[in-house]
């Protein structure tokens, strides 16, 4: 996955077909089995779906569905934030490129650096004058919930937002929005998004 659309693409079928599981497997103990149904007899020749019982099945679609929206917040945000971070790199790198002075090269490879690796919370401050109302805070609640999940989820960390997928992909996909506007020809990049 390398677009937000695709991560989102990806937590919609994923949410149907556990849903479509979870349905299936209310069913499936009451199919034909051992009755020459044809059909039936082609899923009781099955290697996969033959020694498998509606409970295995609906607790592995439990399963599935439990752990779903936490891990599609996780995958929408780092898709994200791999996109920002490498579309405000390739932004300043010809710039970077340009300067001749030794302490100025230097601290444009620090400001790269930082993109690459450094915090993203402060990466976005830059855009909060673009962004309309608290877009950038919508954001960080977003990343703040992201960390959560991928740190383990512990209880005692638990942040104040609960972010559902729909309400992260929203978020997200509104900030890239506003973030991907070009800079207007003949205006220089606000000093502020290049520190």
């Amino acid at each position: 996955m390398t677009t937000l659309e695709d991560a989102w693409a990806w937590y919609e079928a994923a949410d149907a077909a556990s849903a479509r599981l979870a349905h299936l497997a209310k069913f499936w103990d009451d199919l034909p089995w051992g009755r020459g149904d044809e059909w039936v007899s082609a899923l009781e020749r099955d290697n996969v779906l033959r020694a498998v019982g509606g409970k295995a099945m609906e607790d592995g679609a439990r399963t599935v569905r439990d752990e779903l929206d936490d891990l599609a917040v996780l995958v929408l945000f780092s898709v994200f934030e791999a996109t920002v971070r490498d579309q405000i790199a390739t932004r300043i790198k010809p710039e970077a490129d340009d300067l001749r002075d030794p302490t100025l090269r230097k601290a444009a490879d620090d400001v790269l650096e930082a993109v690459t690796h450094g915090s993203f919370g402060r990466l976005l401050e830059p855009y909060k004058p673009a962004a309309s109302g608290d877009l950038v805070e919508r954001v960080n609640q977003v990343r703040r919930y992201r960390n959560w999940v991928a740190h383990g989820r512990r209880p005692d960390k638990l942040p104040k937002e609960n972010v559902r997928p729909r309400e992260a992909y929203e978020r997200l996909a509104a900030f890239l929005a506003v973030f991907q506007e070009p800079v207007p020809v003949g205006q220089p990049t606000p000093p502020e998004a290049t520190a």
